[in-house]
């Protein structure tokens, strides 16, 4: 199988006007006046006129008749026949056969560079606790029915494809639907397909095949394996013919279109979690996790607490009235956050013109906020991002409180939520194009189920609309579920906080949202663990098969 990224570069033909066919016939006489003949001569009669002949012209040649063998993706066919529809004169779609042009799986055509390159994932529930497997897992798969993740089951379009390649799969896999792919890998866990990268949906986990995720901001295609090349059988001019018409090179995975969103759980930059950045350095906390945050085009950070310049240095113990320290803000900026939540019920613990100051060290740092401002208006408006030609904002609001963290018409605070006008704004952010991030600062339960108020609540926003729900205020990790096609996460646990007494105050999610083409296509979970009172690591295999089990078990998988 070819591996590569080929781009074809449209062929430009300079135009040349045809010469100029000019009719032409017998002179036309003059007419004068008769005159009578002089003697010796005779009189000579004015040639008669004959009428112009139109020029035979050359009949147009037929229009080429195109045509798709198996495997070819769909939108390549669809392509293909919008060609043949735009120019009747000189395309035609004859179907499946009796093409002068054939789109077909590694097509033969001399040129050899491919037509387009269709990008392909291994792929299984999103409650699968296995995160990578190999090319020979994969192969091995195809040949039996079954591999170390569990069954395959293959839509119809992706088993012609590979089978052009590989050959018939195994007689036990089950070939369905495009439309019935994702629920019956769910129906027949533990399941796995190969799935069209552009075909992602996030109930659906992605595998890392031979350490290389069709995910990562750095992913090398030239490295990876399930890349199908579609090209063209014919003849030469035909081909010729075809391939100058033909729109550009055409992938289902275009960097350009990508935008990769990473949300965090609880910030507190307070009691033992600042002493020990005093003690280790301010950007101690975020050594092991900066490097995934700044590989994120947006990074997310829910700061609960705000910064005062008269804030004392931390104790590792006290109570629950929290401030800041100003330069804490150089951790947020090293780990390459651009928008910071604001609806944490502690924004106003050290008083509301310290969140102000807040405010005026985020907006000095270039970072976008949400979820809390000056005042209500502008505590309600969206952060708003434009990256990729993706259209992102972020809402967020603090139902709980307490009343003196809310914002007012004249107090800076943190949003109260009024459902109502959150769904209405979240209605109309979609209808402007926008995919929406919605947070919310929930009651905090400390045990990974969520319960039956909190999942309602969570399920009405994104009813609502919004593209994924991030349960911010969860100190504890809780478990997930899906609405309306959208991804909720209830609580992601602390990013940097000092609660080391559970396992699950110190288990720390960070969600990557992969967002292609204005919708949301993929999640990747991190999974750390709070040492020190401060600072995630990367967890072990065993922890973190331990975490997920957790939360996906909580979540009723």
């Amino acid at each position: 199988m070819l591996v590569g990224l080929w781009w074809l570069a449209g062929c430009q033909v300079e135009a040349r006007p045809l010469p100029t066919l000019v009719a032409t016939a017998d002179p036309l006489w003059l007419a004068r006046p008769p005159t009578s003949p002089v003697m010796g001569q005779t009189a000579v009669a004015p040639p008669t006129s004959r009428p112009l002949q139109p020029l035979a012209s050359a009949t147009p040649p037929p229009p080429l008749r195109l045509a798709a063998a198996d495997g070819v993706p769909a939108e390549l066919i669809e392509l293909a026949r919008q060609m043949a529809a735009q120019q009747p004169q000189r395309f035609a779609w004859a179907g499946p056969s009796a093409g002068q042009v054939t789109l077909a799986i590694n097509g033969a055509e001399p040129i050899g560079e491919p037509l387009a390159q269709w990008l392909y994932a291994v792929a299984a529930p999103f409650a699968t606790i296995a995160d990578e497997v190999t090319l020979a897992e994969v192969t091995a798969g195809w040949q039996t029915g079954s591999a170390a993740v569990g069954t395959l089951i293959l839509d119809r379009e992706t088993a012609a494809a590979f089978s052009a390649l590989w050959g018939p799969p195994a007689g036990q896999v089950a070939i369905v639907q495009p439309a019935e792919l994702a629920t019956a890998l769910w129906a027949n866990r533990p399941a796995w397909s190969l799935v069209p990268f552009h075909r992602l949906s996030p109930d659906l986990k992605v595998l890392r095949l031979d350490g290389q995720s069709l995910l990562d901001s750095h992913f090398n295609q030239l490295l990876y394996p399930l890349v199908v090349h579609v090209g063209l059988e014919g003849s030469a001019t035909a081909l010729a013919t075809f391939r100058l018409a033909w729109p550009g090179p055409v992938t289902n995975r275009d960097p350009g279109r990508l935008t990769r969103v990473a949300m965090t759980g609880v910030t507190a930059l307070t009691r033992a979690t600042a002493y020990e950045m005093e003690l280790n350095g301010i950007t101690t906390p975020g050594q092991v996790v900066g490097p995934l945050l700044q590989a994120a085009d947006i990074a997310h950070a829910s700061n609960e607490v705000s910064f005062a310049p008269d804030c004392p240095f931390p104790s590792p113990v006290g109570g629950t009235t929290f401030c800041a320290r100003d330069s804490y803000l150089t951790l947020l900026q090293a780990i390459g956050i651009d928008v910071v939540e604001l609806t944490g019920n502690h924004v106003n613990d050290w008083g509301a013109e310290n969140l102000l100051h807040s405010l005026e060290l985020y907006e000095g740092a270039g970072m976008a906020h949400f979820g809390g401002g000056r005042d209500l208006a502008a505590a309600q408006q969206p952060a708003l991002f434009e990256h990729n030609g993706n259209h992102i904002a972020f809402v967020g609001c603090n139902p709980v409180g307490p009343a003196f963290a809310w914002a007012t018409e004249t107090r800076a605070g943190s949003r109260p939520c009024d459902y109502p006008a959150l769904f209405a704004q979240i209605e109309q952010l979609g209808e402007e194009g926008y995919l929406v991030m919605a947070t919310l600062q929930y009651w905090e339960f400390y045990y990974y189920p969520p319960t039956s108020q909190q999942a309602a609540d969570f399920q009405a926003v994104a009813t609502a609309g919004a593209a994924a729900v991030s349960g911010s205020q969860g100190h504890h990790a809780q478990g997930f579920a899906f609405a309306n096609g959208a991804f909720i996460h209830y609580g992601l646990g602390n990013l940097f906080f000092d609660q080391m007494e559970m396992l699950g105050t110190r288990q720390s999610f960070v969600d990557t949202y992969v967002i292609y083409d204005g919708r949301l296509l993929s999640v990747e979970l991190f999974v750390g663990l709070i040492e020190d009172f401060c600072c995630p690591r990367l967890v072990t295999a065993d922890e973190r098969a331990q975490a997920l089990q957790a939360v996906f078990q909580a979540s009723g998988w």
